[in-house]
């Protein structure tokens, strides 16, 4: 065979057979593992992952048709590169290349029983860092590929991606949990929550760029995020207080394209840019954005959301956000385009309000931070729905062209 599988490499857990498989591979040079289906360890058509399976340099693993799944109770990424963490992994030095995640069939990679690991929990009570509950973790690499994959109950950000260059995210279908929490911690698996504090599991993003994340492609992407499907996010915080910080690499964001994303971002964005701290984003072509959510009572807020005025210690200025383009977008959000503070040679045009949408292209935060375009179009936005208004620009200031 010109791979090896864990079925070859038994061990006392499914995560300890796959990792055999893969310095197996790397022992043989066919650097190629294959997950089938069925476990021959247990039996079963699941494999339960109780540590973090490390990725080497130039390595493939090929889900075919398997189905992965969190242990209960762990805190762990269900798949990461072996640096990252690592004194070698914040050295530019410490970069790995070559490494590919990819489905065959029906490929499932599943966050299982939610841990009770958030945001507000993180570091609390003996709890690790919340990073630990995103199911792919990659920090420092060049040419990833992860593609064809369900990535099911998500227990935080789906993908997260720091200092990661020259990669395609593709063909990625998510599916996070939409379940109810009472305010005794009662969980009702059953129910929706009613408004948003009543949220299971919180903030399941799809994927997220942080800082450093160039020359990227992400397409194909849909299904239901608990929050943004896809996050640009350049403001370096946790980074640096994680140890995830490149020493001497570039770390802004830029060179990204974004193209056909249908989903349901619950009451959040479907994409998401966000810059702060002197951190510059710039380049992005995003074509082709579906708002999915039909449900008036949970509106997305936006398809498309530029800038923010709730993170970073040093507000973004003009000329930090800049040339991105943003087309073909069908929303039934509040805004199908949102802006707040600044945006500079960029292109908005090819937007249809849906029935149940409000705005075309708005700004919001006025209150908070001044909204201002420099050398920026904006152009065909039409309302489908009776309701709908085009523009909601009052307060916007600068240079910009409407047609």
């Amino acid at each position: 065979m010109e791979y090896v599988s864990p079925n070859e490499t038994i061990s006392s857990t499914d995560d300890k057979s796959i990792s055999l498989a893969i310095k197996k591979a790397k022992e043989t040079g066919l650097d190629k593992v294959v997950i089938p289906r069925h476990n021959q360890r247990t039996g079963s058509e699941k494999w339960i992952i109780e540590d973090t399976i490390l990725l080497p340099d130039d390595i493939e693993i090929l889900l075919d048709n398997a189905h992965l799944v969190l242990a209960d109770g762990t805190y762990i990424n269900m798949f990461a590169n072996e640096n990252l963490g690592t004194d070698l992994g914040r050295s530019a030095e410490g970069e790995q290349h070559n490494i590919t995640i990819r489905g065959q069939g029906h490929a499932v990679l599943d966050g299982g029983n939610y841990n009770g690991l958030s945001e507000s929990t993180s570091l609390k009570k003996g709890r690790p860092h919340i990073s630990r509950n995103t199911t792919l973790f990659f920090c420092n690499v060049s040419n990833l590929r992860v593609e064809n994959l369900k990535i099911l109950h998500q227990r935080w950000w789906g993908i997260t991606n720091v200092f990661v260059r020259n990669s395609t995210f593709r063909n990625i279908v998510f599916q996070a949990d939409l379940s109810r929490i009472d305010e005794n911690g009662v969980h009702f698996p059953d129910q929706l929550p009613r408004e948003y504090g009543e949220v299971y599991v919180k903030n399941a993003d799809g994927i997220d760029l942080r800082v450093g994340c160039n020359n990227i492609v992400i397409e194909n992407i849909s299904g239901f995020t608990e929050d943004d499907t896809i996050a640009l996010t350049a403001l370096g915080e946790f980074e640096m207080e994680q140890g995830y910080w490149v020493e001497g690499k570039d770390a802004d964001i830029h060179d990204v394209k974004i193209r056909n994303v249908s989903s349901d971002p619950y009451v959040c964005s479907i994409i998401r840019l966000l810059n702060e701290n002197g951190h510059q984003l710039y380049n992005v072509e995003i074509q082709g954005v579906t708002d999915l959510r039909q449900n008036e009572a949970y509106q997305s807020q936006n398809a498309v959301r530029i800038g923010d005025c709730a993170y970073g210690h040093r507000p973004s200025g003009m000329g930090e956000m800049r040339n991105i383009t943003v087309r073909n977008v069908v929303s039934r959000a509040k805004y199908a385009v949102a802006l707040c503070k600044t945006l500079q040679d960029s292109v908005i045009e090819n937007v249809t309000v849906l029935e149940g949408g409000q705005y075309g292209f708005g700004v919001y935060g006025l209150d908070r931070a001044p909204a201002r375009m420099k050398n920026c179009s904006i152009c065909n936005i039409v309302c489908a729905g009776e309701k709908g208004t085009p523009l909601s620009i009052e307060g916007l200031e600068g240079e910009f062209e409407i047609n």
